[in-house]
């Protein structure tokens, strides 16, 4: 039986299990450090065999959104991906949250090897055909805690009905809400200009 838990309710080992996860699936600079995933929610993706997958999510302030700050899976080939995102956004909107919002690497960034590329396509498509959109936004590099800026996307998926937003609020939401910069940051001003949402 497969499950989406809380990881504050796991075990040493298995806790242990779920950061070789982490660290596996991101490079060092993109990383947090783990102990500090720990402030935002943990969930961790349990299958027969174990931890298998994360998602650490962060509701966005007063909005009814959540910001998916990383999803990683440990095993491959076998639906965890899709098992665990279907759990994910079925907890979410059971919980009353209507968009689920995050970041990818963008493959268009300059200087990017060829297999990197790949990866950061091969991610695209893969929120997609989970019924993730990728949104018009452009120049969105926000910053981050160790002062590196990859160049973003941002992508998103509904979790209910009800939330008609405009994309500008949701980018003011984000930044506001999951990397601490008002509306009025030239950052933000920058995006929402290049994005044609000003």
């Amino acid at each position: 039986m497969s499950a989406l838990v809380e990881a504050a309710s796991l075990g040493a080992a298995d806790l242990a299990a779920v950061r070789a996860i982490y660290e596996g699936a991101f490079p060092d600079d993109l990383q947090a450090p783990f102990e500090d995933l720990l402030a935002d929610r943990l969930l961790t993706y349990v299958d027969e065999d174990g931890p298998a997958g994360l998602a650490l999510v962060r509701d966005l302030g007063p909005t009814s959104w959540t910001f998916l700050r990383y999803y990683a899976v440990g095993r491959r080939g076998r639906g965890t991906g899709s098992a665990m995102w279907a759990h994910l956004t079925a907890l979410l909107a059971g919980e009353g949250r209507t968009r689920l919002v995050w970041d990818v690497e963008d493959p268009d960034e300059p200087g990017l090897s060829p297999a990197l590329v790949e990866e950061h396509q091969r991610r695209i498509v893969f929120y997609e055909r989970l019924g993730g959109r990728l949104l018009p936004v452009r120049d969105y590099e926000p910053p981050h805690d160790d002062g590196h800026a990859p160049r973003l996307l941002l992508m998103d998926t509904p979790l209910g009905p009800g939330d008609e937003a405009p994309l500008r609020d949701v980018v003011e939401g984000v930044f506001r809400w999951r990397y601490g910069r008002a509306a009025d940051d030239a950052v933000v001003r920058r995006t929402l200009e290049a994005s044609g949402l000003v």
